[in-house]
């Protein structure tokens, strides 16, 4: 019985330490969140929370404090003047969308589909699509993605294209409208495995 618990329990921190939570679970990993590894194992990423759905404050990561206060444009805190976030925002660490290339700079962002999670949570993820989006001249890709962690998701699917029509339109309408200043133009909205290509052209580890 005693050897029966034991496998139990080691399994059980094996399932949590797969699923991922907090900031403190990959301190052994990277100093910083955005230096930890995209690809967690074929198909799952990881994923770094900015802003919890359901909120308006537009947080961004600072590696120089590892904190996330909210951004300012012309010294002004941001604040979306649209309807909240509608999923989990933040990004995928260990990428960059290189100016050089036709990138935005910064890491690839990601939008999980779940109920809201803390600023700072490190999440692993499957990614289910991609929306492509152009920005000022400049790729601002986002990324779809649900939890692996089964209990989290709120949503069922493999691919962008099987999540329903009007979950779909919600997330572009959205894109398209929260921050008018940013002009955002729709690309294209593709699935699983250009989601995943994008992430492998931008990995920097």
């Amino acid at each position: 019985m005693t050897n029966q618990l034991t496998l139990l329990f080691s399994c059980a921190c094996l399932l949590f330490a797969s699923c991922g939570s907090t900031m403190n679970d990959h301190r052994s990993t990277a100093d910083h969140l955005d230096e930890l590894p995209a690809i967690v194992m074929p198909g799952m990423l990881r994923a770094v929370i900015e802003i919890p759905a359901g909120t308006v404050e537009k947080r961004q990561y600072d590696p120089a404090t590892n904190t996330f206060p909210i951004d300012e444009r012309n010294g002004v805190p941001r604040r979306i003047a649209f309807l909240p976030y509608p999923a989990n925002y933040g990004f995928i660490p260990g990428t960059k969308m290189n100016k050089e290339e036709g990138g935005d700079g910064d890491a690839v962002d990601v939008f999980v589909i779940c109920g809201a999670v803390p600023s700072g949570t490190v999440m692993v993820v499957e990614p289910i699509g991609i929306i492509e989006l152009l920005d000022a001249g400049e790729r601002d890709d986002k990324l779809i993605a649900l939890p692996v962690d089964s209990a989290l998701r709120t949503i069922e699917a493999d691919d962008i294209h099987e999540l329903p029509q009007a979950a779909r339109d919600i997330l572009v309408t959205w894109l398209l409208n929260y921050d008018p200043a940013d002009g955002a133009e729709l690309i294209a909205v593709k699935g699983k495995a250009d989601a995943l290509a994008t992430v492998e052209r931008w990995i920097t580890k």
